[in-house]
């Protein structure tokens, strides 16, 4: 049988649904690395002779209520509001963008451990609780849903077809060949054999079978793509070059009120002829501060905040952009509303 791989979803995990094991499904799916899967995959399902598969674990129902339970593939706003309060605790979801997936778990467990309840990874009430919420507080008229917050790490996907070069063209062939498309030399060259490949996987995921890679096939590869944002007509920005990376900072505002949420991004865009690769020892990858009128610093970002000690590499291509966006509800690490003006300094 056939299933299609959602978020949240490993191997092992897919194994267990379906009463197989996950070497079953490598040899059945020519997979290369078992613990490289991606949303959207199509994996055949080996089920013994004559054994019913198991049906998959249907969805997580939509949330409700004021401290819904939340798990690993529930979506929507509460997911939204729990990862705001996860990073705000100073345990790492990832994204703010409202699936709660490894990352999230990961955060939810941390905070568990570090209140002494018992660490499942799934946000009950109590983990609410542990968060600051009130759970007793009736739930507020629903508001409309939200349009999801942009992801905080975005690269450019640049259109490739037969006669592209370059290192774009070697993550590509990469990235077919852990999937079993592309069988030939990593050597940054699209050829005939590379097109062959990408007309394959195309047709697999039920693209349009062009043999040309635009954002579309980036996107069912695992690649997320962006375009450098413009910055609001009328908003001062700081630009800065270094290391051939082109540095854009601007706020959503030119004037807050007092206590209302600054929004700051911060774009790298890569000016030159090479790929560069920007390599993190954690997962905190830029450090915010907010000083006052004298120089003094009231507010940093990583203050009373946990990051996973990982290196991190993150390749910026020609012409692409890595953005990064945090925001700053104008308070300082104690708690307090600071007065204005507060400059904004990201490094």
């Amino acid at each position: 049988m056939q299933y299609v791989v959602q978020p949240g979803d490993t191997l092992a995990a897919i194994a267990q649904r379906f009463g197989t094991t996950v070497q079953a499904i490598v040899r059945a799916n020519n997979i290369s690395d078992p613990n490289l899967i991606f949303v959207g995959q199509v994996l055949t399902i080996p089920v013994a002779d004559g054994a019913p598969p198991t049906p998959p674990t249907p969805p997580t129902p939509p949330a409700t209520g004021r401290c819904p339970r939340l798990q690993r593939g529930s979506r929507g706003a509460a997911v939204r509001r729990l990862q705001t309060l996860l990073r705000d605790a100073g345990a790492d979801p990832g994204v703010i963008d409202g699936i709660f997936g490894a990352e999230t778990e990961a955060a939810v467990r941390l905070v568990q451990t570090r209140r002494g309840l018992p660490v499942t990874g799934i946000a009950d009430v109590r983990t609410w609780e542990a968060l600051g919420v009130d759970c007793r507080v009736p739930e507020p008229e629903p508001e409309p849903e939200p349009e999801p917050e942009p992801p905080t790490q975005q690269f450019f996907c640049p259109v490739l077809r037969v006669g592209s070069r370059g290192p774009a063209v070697r993550l590509l062939q990469t990235l077919l060949r852990d999937r079993g498309f592309y069988r030939g030399p990593i050597d940054a060259i699209f050829g005939a054999r590379t097109e062959r490949a990408v007309r394959e996987f195309q047709r697999q995921q039920g693209l349009s079978v062009t043999g040309v890679v635009r954002v579309q096939t980036w996107r069912a590869l695992g690649v997320t793509c962006t375009q450098a944002p413009t910055p609001p007509a009328g908003i001062p920005v700081a630009t800065a070059v270094g290391r051939g990376l082109r540095h854009v900072l601007f706020t959503n505002k030119r004037v807050y009120n007092r206590g209302e949420v600054v929004r700051i991004t911060l774009a790298k865009t890569n000016i030159t002829d090479d790929e560069i690769t920007l390599r993190y020892r954690t997962s905190q990858i830029v450090e915010i501060t907010a000083t006052n009128a004298s120089g003094t610093v009231v507010w940093r970002y990583s203050q009373g905040r946990s990051f996973a000690q990982a290196t991190r590499l993150i390749t910026i291509f020609p012409g692409g952009t890595q953005v990064i966006e945090n925001t700053w509800n104008q308070r300082d690490n104690n708690g307090r509303l600071v007065p204005p003006p507060v400059p904004i300094e990201l490094r």
